[in-house]
């Protein structure tokens, strides 16, 4: 199977290579919403965001700037911000070049940086304001004439965004474009002050003034979550680091609202309550730098101790769920890349006092967030399972159809994987990469486990059941169950366990009554090669066993099934990162007919025993290698 990259349709090709389009299912599509699907989605809102959402987009304020009403300085810092550096290497070249790239796209333009050309998607742009390229140390004096291109592509900004309509000034990449200046301006300010760029700086800091004033006023209350932290941890920066009129007051504010969703964002297991482990690695990245800004201008939050005790069980949860790689799954609008590299976060949040995480245990349940964690640490073998909410149900908008989906990791290579994320755009396949069939778990009637629309609204959405797991006789299991089709009158629960051979072992078990269509996806990552070594290639309605080869790097594994059906392979697509597609082989397995059923599959070693594996319907229990488990 080939892992070739797949360009997003549209964008051009890069010399010498051929662009290729991944077609989307013929069942996904973009649908309208109802007047039904629009009560689903806005019954969960709270009334402040509904208030706020009202004012926002039916009695807007002013879309002109703030204006400045008093002189603005810089305050100086007692001691170095030890903040992470943005992919030094390329950011250096984007400032040398003018050629930017984000989400695997490039765009240079040297004659005039495309700060709101819409011909771009719009994250790709989002990314081009933020900034992030700033985040680098500038080697002295040797760098300085690059530090002076730098400043010029800000005062470039400057000049061109002054309407208050532009992409800039919408409030998220406002957030990160404050904080990512001021950080610029801690690091160089006196450097480029040597430099006798006195004047541009105070265009800058007269800037940044304007744009705090502004987002104050735009702060993102109708979304809420991260979006909001982002808003929260703008305040802080520039309370802290400007000198102006306005300075306590945004320090204050910031103060107070972190307090609030500190204890709201943050569940008690450690994870961030979007249940997306890139947003949660991108918000321990915040807290983390907003303990270390304290510490460097000395100013004081009254929630500091909260707020260091977020930051370690954060990091714990972090580190709880990563790929052998070092790695996160990619569930929820999760993509590699779209935060800072968790053992860099890991290092910063021990900076953080967060030294002494506890030992990895084999089994790892977070309870609040609906994740378990199966993990071998003498294979490198993990296996991540999803039992959680698809979000807050006043923000699911990062949710995805994944309940019961899971990824595995074997000998250190990610085997079964997640879709993924290549584009936040409102297409078809933004619609797949959401939907159920892109997961890997279990579909019923060819209906999603949510109803999901637009690029980030969901309607319908499925209530879970709360995640176990353990240890019995040296088997490890998690399981769980949701309700997503229990309209339909089914309910589904599953189970994965680990045996002492190495095998894994996955039950699903399909409660209700009628006639149904179920349907289970298994993706594999694009190094893997996926054999029949069935024959036919088609096995016949029934429940002999089918088997096919897995091989990746030096491994082999069978997959066996138990159960009825039909099982094919069928090529789909892989997005670990934005702007990315590669080949990958997916296994459908399919059946239609009364319930109850069970259907399970196996993994193991080539050359081991496969586990025996006894069930009856009428028993909630297997036995694994005569072991009885209990399923529920």
């Amino acid at each position: 199977m080939s892992s070739k990259t797949l360009p997003i349709p549209g964008l051009k090709a890069a010399p010498g290579e051929r662009v290729e389009r991944v077609g989307t299912p013929p069942s996904v599509g973009l649908r309208a919403p109802t007047a039904a699907t629009y009560w689903r989605t806005l019954r969960h809102l709270r009334w402040s965001q509904l208030g706020y959402l009202a004012l926002r987009r039916v009695l807007p304020s002013s879309n002109s700037p703030a204006k400045m009403d008093a002189p603005v300085g810089l305050r100086g810092v007692s001691c170095p911000c030890r903040f992470l550096d943005w992919q030094p290497e390329a950011s250096r070249k984007m400032i040398a070049t003018r050629e930017f790239t984000f989400l695997n796209q490039t765009v240079a333009d040297k004659a005039s940086i495309p700060w709101n050309d819409r011909k771009y998607a719009k994250l790709w742009l989002y990314h081009l304001n933020y900034f992030d390229f700033l985040n680098v140390g500038f080697a002295l004096p040797k760098e300085a004439p690059m530090l002076k291109v730098a400043l010029a592509i800000v005062w470039d900004w400057c000049r061109r965004n002054t309407q208050g309509t532009e992409v800039g000034w919408e409030p998220y990449p406002l957030s990160l474009r404050i904080i990512n200046w001021l950080k610029f301006l801690a690091r160089h300010g006196q450097a480029l002050e040597v430099l006798g760029e006195r004047g541009k700086i105070d265009t800058l800091l007269e800037s940044l003034d304007v744009q705090v004033a502004t987002l104050e006023r735009r702060l993102e209350k109708d979304l809420l979550g991260n979006h909001f932290l982002k808003n929260i941890k703008a305040l802080l920066f520039a309370g802290a680091l400007l000198e102006t009129s306005r300075s306590a007051r945004w320090w204050a504010k910031g103060r107070d609202l972190l307090e609030q969703e500190l204890n709201e964002q943050i569940l008690p297991d450690g994870g961030h309550f979007e249940r997306s482990p890139m947003y949660h690695a991108q918000i321990l990245n915040d807290l983390a730098e907003i303990r270390l800004l304290c510490a460097a201008t000395g100013q004081r939050l009254s929630c500091s101790d909260l707020l260091s005790q977020k930051i370690r069980s954060m990091a714990q949860f972090l580190q709880g769920i990563l790929h052998p790689d070092g790695e996160i799954p990619l569930f929820n609008d999760s993509a590699l890349g779209g935060a800072s590299p968790p053992a860099k976060l890991l290092t910063l949040a021990e900076a953080a006092d967060t030294k002494g995480f506890e030992s990895v245990h084999q089994v790892k349940v977070f309870p609040d967030s609906g994740y378990g964690v199966i993990r071998s640490l003498e294979l490198r073998s993990t296996l991540i399972f999803d039992c959680g909410p698809l979000g807050p149900d006043y923000q699911p908008g990062h949710g995805h159809c994944d309940v019961l989906s899971y990824e595995l990791s074997l000998h250190g290579q990610r085997v079964v994987v997640d879709t993924g994320v290549s584009t936040y755009e409102p297409c078809a396949e933004r619609r797949y990469e959401r939907s159920t069939a892109a997961h890997n778990t279990v579909r019923i009637d060819g209906e999603d486990q949510a109803e999901i629309w637009a690029s980030f609204r969901v309607g319908r959405r499925p209530k879970v059941g709360r995640v176990a797991g353990g240890e019995t006789r040296e088997l490890c299991f998690v399981r769980g169950e949701h309700y997503a089709y229990q309209h339909r009158g089914v309910i589904h629960s599953r189970m994965i366990v680990l045996t002492p051979r190495n095998s894994w072992v996955v039950v699903d078990s399909l409660g209700g009554n009628g006639n149904h269509l179920v349907e289970s996806f298994i993706h594999f990552h694009p190094a893997v090669r996926v054999e029949n070594v069935n024959n036919p290639a088609r096995s016949a309605v029934g429940t002999a066993n089918r088997r096919w080869a897995i091989q990746f790097g030096e491994y082999q594994y069978f997959l066996t099934t138990l159960g009825p059906g039909e099982l094919m392979a069928r090529d789909s697509w892989y997005a670990p990162e934005f702007g990315m597609r590669m080949h990958r082989t997916t296994l459908h397995w399919s059946w239609e007919g009364d319930l109850p059923v069970r259907l399970i599959y196996t993994l193991t070693p080539i050359g081991e025993r496969p586990p025996l594996i006894s069930q009856c319907l009428g028993q909630e229990a297997v036995e694994v290698d005569n072991i009885p488990l209990p399923l529920s």
